[in-house]
């Protein structure tokens, strides 16, 4: 079987209707009640995400037992913060507007992660500081190139 063959795909036209957890009286369990809470949109929700949002935003990971645990999940998060993409051989972050003088990268490799450190300075206002957890083999083939606006870490 060397050549892709095509695979049929049938469609139902059946009517779909969700199914909702009983959530009231006394024949509902825990389990239904807290499912319940968890799809249903409330305040609760917009706080976490705030919160993961102010975290983000002061150069924090959010979950951070999580992201010692899942590294790449620490990357993506901090990439996604500064509207950055993830790519399976590296990253791409946007920087229109700034200058090439103004961006510093410093590289510090530790046993578990190789850390790359990007430094903008803004001559309006604060500089931007971030520190990307990159995979630990990621050091020897790091590579970064500023094009067109964008930053490109390789590895």
């Amino acid at each position: 079987m060397d050549e892709w063959q095509p695979l049929d795909m049938t469609t139902e036209d059946m009517p779909s209707t969700p199914l909702e957890p009983v959530i009231d009286g006394l024949s509902t369990d825990a389990a239904n009640l807290q499912a319940a809470f968890e799809m249903a949109n409330t305040h609760l929700d917009e706080v976490r995400a705030r919160h993961t949002e102010v975290l983000v935003t002061a150069g924090m990971l959010p979950e951070t037992g999580l992201s010692d645990r899942h590294p790449e999940r620490a990357l993506a998060w901090i990439v996604e913060g500064i509207n950055g993409r993830v790519d399976p051989d590296g990253l791409s972050i946007p920087l229109l507007g700034t200058h090439e003088e103004a961006i510093q990268l410093h590289v510090k490799t530790t046993e578990d992660a190789t850390l790359v450190k990007l430094d903008i300075h803004d001559p309006n206002g604060d500089p931007l500081v971030r520190e990307l957890p990159l995979p630990a083999d990621a050091n020897a083939t790091l590579q970064a190139t500023f094009s067109e606006g964008r930053l490109h870490l390789r590895w």
